[in-house]
């Protein structure tokens, strides 16, 4: 394996010696990340705390140009203003004036027992004591109910038992399940947060998924971030939402099962779950089947439309530019977004 530490340098402002931190949060993109939560979460971060930039791992190393192209623009005779994949390091301060460091951009193609290496070496030379993974996934889950956090850890003691699931499974991995599995075997604190998106919105900017990641972010670390702005824009989407469901009939059959399902489930997790009454692999498909079985019998099929349609339609959200720290004035305070 080619030498880890050469994937990350730092910026030239910084002196590494005098940067550290005990929390590092991890947003790298994920096929995973339902309701757009990690992009939901980088920005409001950066756009609300106090940040700097600490260094860049080496994108071009790691990146799978052809199977997730970049965009460019292309202005009348010429190509124009690439938009060259990041994955980049920041430290933020809290509203309190805590510190953590953040690690955002795409999900990583290539080279990925390197890029674990390069990242534990990051966490060795700046003391991170604990790394939290955050990302929504689509779920059974209804938008009418308060979004629930599964988590994961390297080490099951660092998380209460009832947030797991109760199975088994093999899956498709992601970078963070292997980042996890192997800071795990360096014996580094890891706990990942998954938010369950309802599936119907996965497609969607769903800010309740972000609201709920850093809320538990909040009770693991005991770090003061703000939330208002978020909040804005869940209340915002909440009424879009309910104005589509309550002109669809076969929608809301659906929801309304949903949230049976969704307080079934919070109700066991109140409960000491026995081995007797976990699911087998075949229980746990049939239902899966009868559930998608569901869905596709309140509309057509997505070869007689034509093309696959969501169940809700939301209007595009107006974005704010993330902010990018100049090298001469490491700590100011970015433009906050507007509405």
């Amino acid at each position: 394996m080619l030498d880890p530490a050469q994937l990350f340098s730092y910026e030239s402002s910084i002196d590494q010696r005098t940067v550290r931190t005990s929390t590092l949060v991890v947003t790298l993109g994920s096929y995973l990340d339902a309701g757009h939560a990690q992009n939901l979460v980088d920005q409001h971060l950066l756009n609300n705390l106090e940040h700097h930039r600490l260094g860049t791992f080496d994108a071009d190393q790691v990146f799978d140009y052809t199977g997730h192209r970049p965009h460019v623009i292309f202005d009348h005779d010429h190509f124009a203003d690439f938009q060259t994949p990041e994955i980049l390091l920041y430290r933020l301060h809290d509203r309190q004036g805590s510190d953590f460091l953040l690690l955002t951009g795409p999900e990583p193609s290539l080279q990925w027992e390197r890029m674990t290496a390069a990242i534990e070496h990051v966490i060795v030379q700046f003391g991170v004591e604990r790394t939290i993974l955050m990302h929504g996934f689509p779920a059974p889950a209804p938008h009418t109910r308060p979004v629930l956090v599964t988590q994961f850890a390297s080490d099951p003691a660092l998380i209460a038992i009832h947030s797991g699931l109760p199975a088994s499974f093999e899956m498709s991995s992601s970078f963070d399940a292997l980042l996890t599995i192997r800071l795990g075997e360096k014996k580094h604190q890891v706990i990942g947060l998954s938010a369950h998106v309802p599936h119907y919105l996965t497609s969607f900017d769903y800010p309740d998924a972000a609201i709920a990641l850093l809320q538990t972010l909040t009770e693991v670390t005991s770090l003061d971030l703000p939330l208002d702005e978020l909040t804005t824009a869940a209340n915002s989407t909440l009424e879009q939402i309910n104005a589509q469901v309550e002109d669809n009939s076969d929608l809301q059959a659906v929801i309304e099962a949903m949230e049976r399902h969704y307080d079934a489930m919070v109700k066991e997790r109140g409960q000491p779950i026995k081995p007797e009454d976990l699911p087998t692999a075949d229980e746990i498909g049939a239902e899966l089947e009868n559930y998608l079985r569901e869905l596709a019998s309140h509309g057509q099929s997505a070869s007689e439309r034509g093309t696959t349609k969501p169940l809700i339609q939301l209007d595009p959200p107006k974005r704010a530019a993330r902010p990018q720290p100049s090298d001469d004035t490491p700590t100011e305070r970015p433009t906050r977004a507007s509405d």
